[in-house]
């Protein structure tokens, strides 16, 4: 549990700078995001994305000119938000994949794309390591909360589902109080 602690201050640290809307949009917080590294970051939404097996819903692409995040398009709002802020979080923690696996579903999929910038995409996939996806994956999280976008709405009203669910599961992102 320290551990994750720790990842989780850190990846708070990570983001303090970062200006977060309010009401979120995610567009919105990309451009921000770029404007404060000097780096475009772009958000492609892509239908039937993660239609294959073993397919993620998103992906990172670093190209010569600008940042790209792939993100399936038919899927909630919500859900299309936490994809992108998860490859914001390996952007923002300049991770690199290792691993150059066989790019030629992602060739069929994007064709737009440089053979370059397809097998980076496929091996952030297969090449992060575990750290490096808790890094990204909680940096995903912190910045929902901090977006407070995660929320279950019911007949308009907040529910509570998620802070039941935090406190049942022990999830460490359930109240900044708790620690």
């Amino acid at each position: 549990m320290r551990e994750l602690r720790r990842l989780r201050a850190s990846c708070y640290e990570l983001v303090r700078g970062l200006p977060v809307p309010q009401p979120f949009d995610l567009r919105q917080f990309l451009a921000g995001v770029s404007a404060q590294r000097g780096r475009h970051i772009q958000l492609m939404l892509v239908p039937g994305l993660a239609a294959g097996d073993g397919f993620p819903y998103g992906w990172w692409a670093k190209l010569d000119h600008e940042d790209r995040i792939y993100a399936e398009h038919d899927t909630s709002p919500l859900h299309r938000a936490a994809i992108a802020l998860h490859e914001v979080g390996h952007i923002l923690w300049n991770h690199s994949p290792d691993a150059v696996l066989d790019t030629e579903v992602l060739r069929q999929a994007l064709p737009d794309l440089e053979p370059a910038a397809l097998a980076h995409m496929f091996a952030a996939r297969h090449g992060y390591s575990r750290l490096e996806e808790r890094q990204a994956e909680m940096v995903g999280a912190v910045l929902i909360e901090r977006a407070g976008i995660g929320h279950v709405r019911v007949d308009g009203k907040p529910s509570k589902l998620i802070d039941r669910l935090g406190e049942a599961l022990g999830h460490p992102l359930r109240d900044e109080r708790c620690d």
